[in-house]
């Protein structure tokens, strides 16, 4: 029996798109790797300090494409899922045991970690989750690369000789701030190089870069410990701390008098993810180990703003792993000049699922003067709609606007026991210390998906071929460095058949049909506001019985934003 497929859109939304043709605030820019891979993803964007452009940033309309399409993307051609992340100090964020490092076990190690904490229904499914990331570490220690690192515009990776680079950030040169590792057990060393002198005497067993001004650079460095897991790990087990450091001297930043170097085979760490300079002290945001070997979200606060300081550590109060290991680990991710902090915790598995998941939950720490923070505020509070109860993503950055951006769930299936949520990149004009009304306004002072943001009307368009599934990084000028799935029929991009949320991709010919992972820049278009937005509508779509069973096009996205599919 023939399949019939049906797409019903309502004609006011059809009159809509037909009116509001050139319609959206951003315009949809990929962006090219110069080195193979499976996917390719933005992960920063070039600061814009040496702008002069005004408050509007790139959304004046007197901002030049030059400049605005000028900042540079940072991207990672990708092979697949990442293994081990090459970002975080201990595996998963949360393994400072460095148990799921092990490899005697085959994916057992892997499958063990999505049972405990993620909750997936094909964690222990051959193919499944655990033995997905576990291929990808086992690419790693076989000698071959996961992750490729560019600037926009190179010819190749930076850092040539690494088997895997990540970019944490872009200076106002674009130069890349990250790490990079020759072999699985050199598996990490910063750019900007770690600074022998002071505090360090001599290359460290791995160290990360977050973030540089160009006179500081933070990160981590981490020093051999052994537990009783090293022997069936890779590459050597460690400590780790927070650490910044400047062309003469590095200065690590001590745990809590309250952590251990190692207890009951968890061995401390810490690290810095972003810091601001004001007057005459540096705030720096990471996380630290305190009792029980709990690593937390801290600040970070110096006395002074040369190096070596005294350093005051304070918790983010609200977000801090506690006795009934609500949270596995927190972490402090990005902060502004307004001393505004952004970042996420954990949910751990072993307490109650939250909405049917386990999520990384977003949260907000607003300066409030003397050294002093907000308890954490958790950006699925209710008080925006795209952040529903339960919902998890991924924290990308907080410019000095008070614009967040990052990575969000845009369904709200059940994860415990089910699949994974799919994915949304959004931005959310937080109102604090130092929002500027005129900026906030573009937004109707609201959060959102940013393909609402990007949908100019135009089914046939270029902007019609994206949607947007993470926002890694925004500067002040406005721009965002952020990873579109891309509508591909017969290796070629095309638009997406309607403007839609989960409007199909040539009608669903898997044959042919593909969604592709690639890095995107979003431009600001000059003189837009909020009248230039239009909510995407979603498409509904049916399928006649065969069989007596609905096949996988019987899926629907009734009261399901954000829904798409997968041909890969």
């Amino acid at each position: 029996m023939t399949c019939t497929k049906f797409k019903l859109t309502t004609v006011a939304a059809l009159v809509f798109a037909v009116t509001n043709a050139n319609a959206a605030l951003y315009t949809i820019i990929e962006v090219d790797s110069p080195v193979s891979g499976n996917e390719v993803h933005g992960v920063a964007i070039q600061d814009s300090s040496n702008s002069t452009l005004g408050t509007l940033g790139c959304f004046d309309e007197n901002a030049t494409a030059s400049e605005c399409d000028g900042y540079l993307l940072a991207g990672e051609a990708r092979q697949g899922v990442e293994g081990l992340s090459h970002r975080e100090e201990v595996p998963f964020g949360s393994d400072n045991a460095f148990y799921y490092a092990q490899t005697d076990d085959g994916s057992d190690y892997f499958r063990s970690y999505c049972r405990d904490y993620l909750g997936y229904d094909n964690c222990d499914t051959s193919g499944g989750w655990g033995d997905q990331y576990w291929y990808a570490y086992e690419r790693e220690r076989n000698g071959q690369s996961n992750f490729k690192a560019f600037v926009e515009g190179s010819t190749g990776q930076i850092e040539p000789s690494g088997l895997n680079t990540v970019i944490n950030s872009l200076d106002s040169n674009a130069q890349a701030i990250g790490n990079s590792s020759t072999s699985v057990v050199e598996r990490n060393q910063a750019f900007p190089s770690v600074t022998v002198g002071g505090d360090v005497t001599s290359t460290p067993v791995q160290s990360r870069a977050w973030a540089t001004d160009g006179v500081y650079t933070v990160g981590s460095v981490s020093t051999a410990r052994s537990n009783e897991n090293e022997g069936s790990t890779p590459f050597n087990t460690y400590n780790s701390k927070a650490a910044i450091w400047d062309s003469s001297y590095t200065q690590l930043l001590d745990w809590d008098s309250k952590a251990k170097e190692e207890e009951d085979e968890l061995l401390a760490q810490g690290s810095l993810r972003d810091f601001a300079v004001d007057g005459t002290k540096i705030y720096a945001v990471g996380y630290n180990t305190y009792d029980d070997q709990h690593m937390n979200a801290t600040v970070y606060i110096s006395d002074t703003n040369a190096l070596p300081a005294s350093w005051t550590k304070r918790v983010i109060d609200g977000s801090q792993v506690g006795d009934d290991d609500t949270y596995a680990n927190s972490t402090g991710s990005s902060i502004n000049k307004h001393l505004n902090i952004v970042g996420q915790a954990k949910l751990y598995n072993k307490s109650n699922a939250e909405n049917g998941a386990f999520p990384d939950k977003l949260f907000v720490s607003t300066y409030e003067g003397n050294d002093t923070w907000s308890r954490a505020k958790f950006l699925n509070d209710g008080s925006q709609s795209i952040f529903f109860n339960g919902a998890g993503g991924k924290i990308g950055r907080i410019n000095n606007f008070n614009e967040i951006v990052g990575q969000i769930d845009s369904e709200t299936i059940r994860e415990s026991g089910g699949k994974q949520r799919r994915h949304r990149g959004f931005i959310y004009p937080y109102q604090a210390t130092g929002t500027e009304a005129s900026r906030a306004s573009l937004f109707n002072n609201k959060a959102w998906w940013l393909d609402d943001l990007t949908n100019d009307g135009n089914a046939s368009g270029n902007n019609n071929r994206y949607r947007i599934i993470d926002a890694s990084d925004i500067n002040d000028a406005g721009v965002i460095s952020a990873t579109a799935i891309r509508c591909t029929v017969n290796g070629s991009a095309r638009p997406y058949d309607t403007t839609a949320h989960n409007s199909y991709c040539n009608n669903a010919e898997s044959s042919s049909t593909t969604e592709e992972i690639v890095a995107v820049k979003l431009i600001p278009k000059q003189g837009s506001d909020a009248s230039n937005i239009q909510a995407r509508g979603t498409d509904e779509h049916k399928v006649d019985r065969q069989g007596g069973s609905l096949g996988w096009l019987g899926l629907t996205v009734l009261g399901l934003l954000g829904f798409r599919r997968k041909f890969k």
